[in-house]
This record gives structure tokens, sequence and C-alpha cells, in this order.
């Protein structure tokens, strides 16, 4: 047997290559990761006008979920490795280390826009701020939220996204030991929780709002998973299948996503050209909406296969930047979520006009450009060997 599998011997039996297979660092991966989180901080910009060029305003997916795929991926080349080759306890006690990480970050940015927001309705006698973060009850009643937030069923708005991620982790190894008898086990275990969140209305509460959290773990799981097999197909040597109908199909789904976003109706005269109600979909981001899944999927096909890892433009200063931040992505996505917080608080209290919009946009991008750059140096400062002496496997990080 060769060191290659077929798709199918791979994905219906789980088949392995006798041949250990060298997995080299896909710079796409952390490309595409770093333009996530740039995306993600515009995102969460309240009023900001360049919402109307990200993916949001543009199809049916976000950021989210490329940021969920992308988190899949990574933690297959990081932990699935690990439980390959030394055992499925090693690998579960570094999963474990991650997401106490990942905890610990979250905790920190509950403090950080507990504290901002206090300021901010404080000093300029808003208390819409509260309702904005949806942070009202926990000035109301300090220790239950306290308690409430340590057991993370209570989330503001701006941080419901590490929670998700640390769930997700949490469920990695048993998703690995089913992808290892046979990657279709791991994703029939995935699409019958998905379906259960859905018909039995599985979901975890958040006291913030007296609803759900609202990215449901129990229906994300289902776009982390189908980039935890694909992160396995790699580690096996299985190679994505490509075809022009796969193709085809993809660029339907993406363009019937403009399609039905219509971007162009915010220009005088094209209001009119959209679509009319009776064709709008259900794009439930709280449950991932199955339009949202094949559209963050189609988008992904579409990179995967055919913007090779050898591409020109992956080598340019802009992409360098953003590979940089996807290396960085814990660190970055905390910075971006304070940032976007601090740009809506300058938008809301100096005015949203171009000015601002581009001092907010401008200073928030470059603040996180440039703080990946300080981190990648003081990384290669710190480290005890030489950078290109380290395996790449094991410099993949997922979150």
């Amino acid at each position: 047997m060769s060191a290659h599998l077929s798709f199918g011997s791979w994905f219906w039996l789980g088949a392995s290559p006798q041949a250990p297979v060298r997995v080299e660092r896909d710079v796409r991966v952390d490309v595409f990761r770093g333009l996530a989180l740039l995306i993600i901080f515009i995102d969460h910009v309240a009023g900001n006008v360049l919402i109307r060029v990200t993916p949001t305003s543009l199809g049916f997916s976000d950021a989210a979920e490329y940021f969920v795929l992308l988190a899949g991926f990574s933690a297959a080349l990081a932990y699935g490795t690990v439980m390959d080759r030394r055992s499925l306890l090693t690998g579960t006690a570094q999963i474990v280390a991650r997401i106490w990480k990942l905890y610990l970050a979250h905790l920190g940015l509950f403090v950080f826009t507990a504290v901002a927001v206090a300021f901010m309705a404080v000093r300029f006698g808003n208390p819409l701020y509260y309702e904005h973060v949806a942070i009202l009850p926990f000035f109301q009643d300090p220790a239950t939220t306290l308690l409430q937030t340590v057991a993370l069923v209570f989330l503001p708005n701006y941080l419901d996204i590490l929670p998700l991620y640390i769930v997700l982790l949490a469920m990695l190894p048993l998703l690995w030991l089913l992808a290892r008898v046979a990657p279709v086990l791991a994703l029939a275990a995935s699409a019958g929780l998905y379906g259960a969140a859905w018909m039995l209305g599985l979901a975890i509460p958040n006291m913030s709002t007296a609803g759900v959290w609202f990215f449901n773990p129990f229906a994300w799981q289902l776009i982390f998973t189908v980039g935890l097999v694909a992160g396995h197909a790699v580690l096996r040597g299985v190679a994505l299948p490509r075809s022009p109908f796969l193709t085809a199909a993809a660029i339907a789904v993406v363009l019937f996503g403009l399609v039905s976003a219509a971007p162009w109706a915010i220009i005088a005269g094209m209001e009119g050209l959209i679509l009319p109600d009776d064709w709008r979909l259900d794009l439930d981001k709280t449950n991932l909406s199955l339009w949202r899944f094949a559209h963050a999927l189609s988008l992904a096909y579409l990179i995967a296969a055919h913007v090779p890892r050898t591409a020109a433009w992956l080598g340019s200063a802009v992409a360098r930047q953003l590979e940089q931040a996807g290396r960085h992505s814990l660190p970055l996505f905390c910075f971006g979520i304070i940032l976007s917080l601090l740009g809506t608080f300058a938008l809301t209290e100096i005015g949203r006009g171009p000015l601002m919009q581009v001092a907010v946009n401008v200073v928030g991008i470059t603040l996180l450009l440039g703080t990946a750059t300080v981190l990648e140096w003081y990384r290669g400062a710190t480290a005890k060997a030489p950078a290109k002496a380290l395996p790449s496997v094991g410099e993949v990080k997922a979150a």
C-alpha cells in the first residue's frame, strides 16, 4: 500500500497508510484564519460601514463559520497527531490544558468587558451600553452572575465564541476515536447530534439574555467535525476529491447566497432588486442553519480545491501579515474583541461620519496586525531552537 489512500477506503473503512505521511504546514490555513480574525473585529463594531463588504452581507455564512471550520482542521493536526503517535490520554491532557487557557482568556475578557461597559455607561450617562452588551444582570446581582459566569451560563454579547470552542474541544477525543475507526462514523454521530439540537431543542442556557447560548455547541459541532475530518484526511495522506460537479455545485450555492443577500440594495435606485419575501430562507445562526453550513463548506471547498498552496499571492506582504495573525489566533481574537468594543464606544460617542469610520477600522486593523508581528518576533526571540528545527505539525494551534 502506498502512503496515499483512496478517498473511499479511508472514509468508509478507516484505512490507514502503511508508510508515514509527512504533513507540511498549510499556509492557507493561517492566512484565512488571520483574515477571519480581522472580519470578526469589523463585524463586532456596531455601526461599522465595512460590514457591508464582509461575508455576513455577501452570503449566508460569515467569519464565525470559517473560524470554527479552521479550528476543527487545526485541532486535528495539533491534537490528533498526538493521540495517534503517543496516546489518547496524552492528547486529551493537551486538550485539557488548551481548554484551561481558553477558559482563563474568556474570564479575562469578561472582566474587561464589565469594567469597560460600566465606565462608559457612567462616564457618558448612557445606560444603553448595558443592554447592548447584555450585561445588566451582572450589575444588578453580582454574586449570582459571578457564579453563572464561572459556569459559562452567563455570556454577554461579544463573549460567546471562546465558550463554544471550549465545548467543541471537549468533544474532540470522542470524535477522534470515531474518526480513527472510520471518518463516516464521526460525521454520522455529529449529524445525529446536530439533528437532535434542532428537533429536541438541545442547548445550553444563557442567563444574560434569558435564552440560550448564541452559538449552540450541539449544532455548531457539525462544522467543527467536518474540519476535524478534513484534518484527519490530511494526516492519512488522503487527497481532496476534485470534480467539475462539486465545483459547479459550490459555485451555485455561493452565487445563490450572494443573490439572496443582495449587497447592491444599498445603492440608490437598486433597492428593489432583491429576492421577494417568499424566497427568504431560515438562516438561524444559533443552530447553524443548513444554508449557512452549505455556504461555508462551498467556499471552503472552492478555496481548498482551486487555491494551490504555492499560489504566488500567498507570498505577498499582505498574506504574510495575515499568516502571522493566524498563527496567534487566541491572543489576536481576544484583542480583537477588546478593540471592537472600543470601536463601538468611539463611533457611538464621537460620531459615525466617514473620518471616524476610517479611523476606527484603520487603527483597529493596524493594531491587530502589528500585535501579530510583535508576537511572531517574540516567539522567535524566546524559542529554544531555530524555528525551522521545530516540527511543522507541532506548531499548529487551534483557536
